[in-house]
């Protein structure tokens, strides 16, 4: 299945990226995706960052879809 990915501040600037599309097998969960970005971009490995689908930080367990809108995104300072 394809996955459109957004990312958002260290993120992009560690991947190069502000969004792309990864093709990841059928009941794929967020880990699996988490695994197979941080092979591919190395930087990701060393930053802390979350995952939201639609909108809202979800588990690593979560299962994808190809109709998901998936971000990551990095810590959030707050004040």
């Amino acid at each position: 299945m394809e996955l459109k990915v957004l990312y958002f501040g260290m993120i992009a600037e560690a991947t190069g990226r502000k969004e792309e599309v990864i093709l990841l097998q059928s009941g794929s969960t967020i880990d699996q995706l988490e695994n197979l970005l941080k092979d591919k971009y190395e930087n990701l490995q060393h930053l802390s960052f979350k995952v939201a689908i639609d909108k809202e930080i979800s588990a690593n367990d979560t299962l994808l879809n190809p109709h998901n809108e998936i971000a990551l995104l990095p810590p959030f300072s707050g004040g």
